[in-house]
């Protein structure tokens, strides 16, 4: 009867060990579980987050693009006004020598008024 005691008490201890290291496989497989879970949606963020990132750089490699775009187009317009300035300095140095001859064909016709307006008088004085 001794002997069965020992033997139950043996036994009820070996089972108590047996259920602790059970309950303590059940708690390492669900850290476990939960940890994967983490890990999942870690990694879930990092593709979101490098999904964010290849956004971002093609919509700085577009504004880029944009940029290079707006800087052509400006250095086709100062093309332009430099092209639009000579021509405009060509054309007021043409108007001043215009004007230059302007003056000097008018003299000549001032004088040669002078001169028929003159002449004239003399035939008049003649007759």
């Amino acid at each position: 009867d001794l002997e069965i005691q020992e033997l139950t008490a043996k036994l009820d201890k070996v089972t108590a060990e047996r259920d602790d290291a059970a309950a303590k496989l059940i708690e390492a497989h669900t850290s476990l579980l939960t940890t994967s879970n983490e890990k999942v949606a870690m990694n879930d963020q990092v593709a979101e987050l490098k999904k964010m990132e290849s956004e971002y750089a093609n919509s700085i490699a577009k504004m880029e693009a944009t940029i290079q775009e707006r800087d052509d187009e400006i250095m086709t317009l100062n093309k332009s006004i430099e092209s639009s300035s000579a021509k405009i300095q060509s054309t007021e140095k043409a108007l001043s020598e215009l004007s230059a001859e302007k003056e000097e064909l008018t003299k000549k016709i001032e004088s040669i008024d002078v001169q028929l307006y003159s002449a004239q008088n003399e035939k008049l004085s003649a007759i």
